[in-house]
Parts: C-alpha cells; structure tokens; sequence
C-alpha cells in the first residue's frame, strides 16, 4: 500500500487548478443528474475507470475489473492509472474539456473542490440499491460526504501512526508507551535522546504536512475546517504547533530541513527511510511500503496526544466518485459498488487502498493475510481505542491551502520567515483562498 499523500502537492497544481476552475461551466454537460447506460438491456456500453497509484495497485485493480466485465459482458471497461504527481493535472483537464472518465478515484483534498464545482455525481439516490453501503462503518461513509450528500464511496481505510526504528529507540533507552499514554513533551525528550545516542534525529519533522497540524488540532478540541468551509483555527493555533516542532528542532530532536523539504509523501523522500530520522508519523496504509523499504525491522504506534483525545480517525485512503458529466452513470455505478461489495473483487484489491471499507471483506482480507501484508491489520487492531470517526472533506480551495502551508513552512526551517510571521501568512493566504 502506499502512501495517500499527506505531503507535498504537484508542482504543476497550479496548472491543474487553471483547468479546474472551470468546471462549474461544463460539469452539467453530461447526461444529467440520473441515468444513463447500464449495458444490462443488451446495448454494450464502454466506461472509463481511473486512478492513481503503484504497480501493485494497478494490477490488483485491473483483476477485480476484469472479472466485473466477465460478470457483466455488455459493459466494457477501460482503465486507465498514473502516479499521483501527474493524475489531478491530467483529471482537472479531461473534465474540462469534456471528456470526464465515468468513474474516478479521489482523495480528501479534492474531494470538496471537485463536489464544490459540480464536477461529481451525488450518490445519494443509489445508495441502498444500486451502491450498498450497510458493511461499511458510518463514522468512515461520512468521510465521503460533503454538505450531508454522498458524493465518493470508501475504497479503503486508513488512520494516522508512528512508525519508528526499534533497534535506534532502544539504543537510546527509549521505550515506547502503551498506545494513548505518549504525551508531547515526554515524546520530544525521547526523540532528542535518540539523536544523542546515535546522531539521528528522533523522528522527521512532522510541522511540513497540514495533516499532521489537523490531527493536533483535534488534540485540542479544535478542526482545521468549520461545517461551513472556513478556518477552524487561528494564527494562535499554528504558531502553537509550529512553536513545539522548532523546539524540537533545536534540540536536533527532529530531521535537518535540508530532509524536512523533501518530504513528498514518497518512500524515496522519507527522512525515515532515507535514515535521516528515527521515526516518522504518517499514514498507516504507507505501512508496507516502509517495511519494504527500509530495510531492517519497523513497527508502528500511535500519534503522541496531551490527553484523551488522539486525534486519529478512521480515513478513507481515497473514495471512488462517478462524474456528474457521465453519460452512463448507472454503469459507473455498478462497478463502484462491485469493486466496494464483491467478495471475489475484495480478494483480489486486497489492501492496495487500506483495510477495505466493507466489514465483511475486511475480516476475510485481514484473517488471509501475512507477514508485511498484515502489517496494518494488526496495527489498525492494537490502535482501536484510539481510532475515532473521520474528520470529513475538506472545503473547496483547501489542495492550494495544503500547498501553500508546506511552502511557507519551508521558509520557516530555512529561517526565511519567523513561526510567528509564517503562521500569519498562512491564515492570510487561506483566508483568501476560501473566499473565491
């Protein structure tokens, strides 16, 4: 499994957001809000499935496809996968132009902006016919909704984790707490005792990604979004959290910013793999790949918190979304509810997007498997007190805000800015991002 990218955005965001902007003038140029081909009346119609991801992924995907088209011969399906980087570019511009794939894969920062302009079918009157969603705990549905409407469905799950070196914890003498019992102070002490005993730096520094940010403003009763699609938090707030990772900083508690900067949310850019750090706080459907990766054994706990909140949530690893523009959404739709239902289609996805979203396809997934492959099975399992519900969508302007709060931070660890001033600058520029 890999990473959802909390990290850093494409480059060329930009140039996809261009192309995004308008949508809302050609999102309703489809066959409407219903309807469409299904190819179940004898009449064949052909369907574009699209995602991002490895070639684990793609070919795991491919499979479970095929054997819906076996299963359903007038309907023809063709697929198409990228990596991450170039997937949101090319999407924002097919929609565009008007050449929408049928059914599309989506994360949480796009989630809002693609529902916000229109671009994306409400699922709502399929669900419980067409698209069943009962095996499918309602804390991780929601994570799919914007406004109330279900516009993506679950294609995994996933909640957030340290993973660190235990060989380099326990040269150091650190001994990781019980889930839940880690609190802030007590981790930044460990983390910078670990760069004494083996000059590495306890853990990467987590102030890059807004995600981690969201999870410590849960800590404190706080969200990173209102209901309405504005700041939940102030410049207070960040200069906060910001303030705590520069302590830790130094105290060469976290990694140098020349690894921090890096950081993309790729296992080739991770301070921890790249040994530049101890331990790294990610998602845990990254899990496998760090074990792949690294290269000598890893485990994985939960997320340091001052008190009895975690912070953590039972996420979707990314949704799977029918585009408004489709001319056959029932089509779409009948392959999204096979790749989230079927038990045969459950086997061969496996957990290439997190722990599948269907309880029943869980057990089976997670009793069948081994070694690395069970990682997060049996870390989703010791974490479950911990776990709470998902946080929801982000609002429409929030992939430029995510962008933008990297961007600044990395002028913050370079000393182009001061916490203070960055923290302002973000709440200025998001401001300003969420009012157009």
């Amino acid at each position: 499994m890999r990473n959802e990218h909390p990290g850093r955005p494409c480059r060329r965001a930009a140039v996809a957001a261009v192309a995004l902007a308008v949508l809302a003038g050609v999102a309703g140029c489809g066959s409407g809000s219903s309807g469409g081909g299904t190819g179940t009346a004898g009449s064949p119609v052909t369907i574009r499935f699209v995602w991002w991801g490895n070639d684990d992924r793609a070919k795991a995907t491919k499979d479970a496809v095929a054997l819906f088209a076996q299963r359903n011969p007038t309907i023809k399906v063709q697929t198409e996968f990228s990596a991450y980087d170039a997937y949101y570019q090319k999407l924002s511009t097919q929609i565009a132009g008007g050449a929408a794939p049928d059914l599309l894969q989506i994360d949480r920062p796009n989630l809002g902006e693609y529902a916000g302009r229109h671009a994306l079918l409400n699922l709502g009157q399929y669900l419980g016919t067409t698209v069943h969603t009962d095996q499918i705990a309602p804390d991780l549905l929601a994570g799919g909704k914007v406004n109330g409407n279900q516009y993506a469905i679950p294609g995994g799950q996933l909640t957030q984790m340290l993973v660190y070196d235990p060989a380099r914890f326990t040269k150091a003498g650190v001994r990781v707490p019980a889930p839940g019992t880690w609190t802030w102070a007590a981790f930044a002490d460990a983390m910078a005792k670990v760069d004494t005993a083996d000059g590495v730096p306890g853990t990467t520094d987590f102030g890059w990604a807004i995600d981690w940010f969201e999870v410590w403003l849960h800590q404190q009763g706080k969200a990173l979004y209102t209901d309405g699609g504005k700041l939940g938090f102030t410049q207070a707030d960040l200069t906060a959290f910001w303030t705590m990772t520069a302590d830790m900083r130094s105290r060469k508690a976290v990694s140098v910013p020349q690894a921090t900067t890096k950081m993309d949310g790729s296992m080739a850019n991770s301070a921890l793999v790249t040994k530049q750090a101890a331990s790294e706080i990610n998602y845990d459907s990254s899990l496998t790949a760090y074990l792949t990766s690294y290269g000598s054994p890893l485990q994985a706990t939960a997320v340091p918190s001052d008190g009895s909140t975690s912070g953590m949530a039972a996420m979707p690893s990314v949704g799977f979304a029918v585009a408004q523009a489709s001319a056959h959404k029932d089509a779409a739709v009948k392959l999204l509810d096979f790749l989230t239902n079927d038990p045969d289609a459950g086997k061969l996805l496996g957990a290439t997007r997190g722990l599948p979203p269907n309880l029943q396809i869980r057990a089976t997934v997670c009793g069948a498997s081994t070694g690395n492959s069970r990682a997060v099975c049996d870390y989703e399992q010791s974490v479950k007190a911990q776990i709470g519900p998902a946080f929801g969508a982000w609002p429409k302007g929030s992939a430029t805000i995510k962008r933008d709060f990297q961007t600044v931070y990395d002028d913050v660890i370079f000393g182009k800015a001061s916490v203070a001033g960055g923290a302002k600058r973000v709440i200025d520029d998001a401001n300003g991002t969420l009012s157009q």
